[in-house]
């Protein structure tokens, strides 16, 4: 089973990658955080901005969040050109309408008729340029009509192309049944939202080839650097050990592709290859 931990931008992206992941996902919550708003609103030229800089900076495969589409079906046939022009593996589209409306994260979300989806996945179909390119179908169902409709959806969305399905909210009770009512079908778990959290044994055994975390990320981030700027402005002390300081240094510098730059400076300036070793990581 491939695990494709959530990443936020470039960064984050190269975080995940050092720590051996050689799969990622871009959420469209994680790109509309990034710019302080709500995944709803997040644009096509957003996310494909996003995607294109995360590929570029890691050269790893990328399973983008197509939200619904970005408009009709007609609109989905752009909206896959665009995605997979940014070098991205594999896109999601869900079946919310479009826009989609901010009270979905209040969980109020809609869902669009069985058949408007169906021309979606028909558009995304005629739309991919390479047929290793794949396109995942995400059912919001069980959020707001129950599993059966949503394995009912998942069924019917297999069936009008999708190589995968994807169904939100699924629980770790659920996971075997939704195995079980669609065999043949490839399915992708997203979660790391609400506990509890399958592990990954645990998806594996359920039947998952996939599985993506769109929050883990963001929210460690929120929760780390809320702590540290806190903490100084009630004390005035930056709780940070000077360990961590002059670890991070370096490791930020070759983090951020420095070390190639360096290396060139130095070929050219007829010297020995020196490195990190070269500057403090400043």
């Amino acid at each position: 089973m491939i695990a494709a931990p959530g990443a936020c931008d470039p960064f984050t992206a190269r975080l995940i990658a050092r720590a051996g992941f050689d799969v990622l996902y871009l959420g469209g919550n994680a790109v509309g955080l990034s710019f302080a708003k709500g995944q709803p609103i997040v644009t096509l030229t957003e996310t494909c901005a996003h995607a294109s800089a995360i590929v570029l900076a890691t050269g790893l495969p990328l399973i983008v969040d197509g939200g619904a589409g970005f408009g009709s079906p007609l609109h989905v046939l752009r909206s896959v050109r665009e995605i997979e022009h940014t070098g991205a593996a594999a896109l999601h589209i869900d079946d919310q309408p479009y826009p989609k409306s901010p009270d979905y994260h209040r969980g109020e979300g809609g869902m669009v008729p069985i058949a408007e989806m169906q021309q979606r996945l028909r558009a995304a179909v005629e739309a991919r340029l390479d047929t290793d390119f794949l396109l995942i179908a995400r059912t919001d169902a069980l959020r707001g009509s129950g599993l059966d409709e949503a394995l009912v959806r998942a069924r019917v969305y297999h069936s009008a192309g999708a190589d995968a399905v994807m169904i939100l909210d699924l629980g770790p009770e659920q996971m075997s049944e939704a195995r079980r009512a669609l065999p043949g079908v490839p399915l992708v778990w997203i979660g790391g939202v609400v506990p509890p959290v399958p592990d990954r044994a645990a998806l594996a055994a359920a039947g998952f080839v996939i599985a993506v975390y769109p929050f883990n990320t963001i929210a460690a981030i929120a929760e780390t650097v809320s702590a540290l700027w806190t903490g100084f402005h009630a004390s005035g002390r930056i709780e940070q050990p000077d360990a961590l300081l002059e670890r991070m240094r370096p490791e930020l510098a070759e983090i951020a592709g420095m070390t190639d730059y360096w290396n060139l400076a130095d070929d050219l300036a007829g010297q020995p290859r020196r490195g990190a070793t070269r500057s403090n990581g400043q």
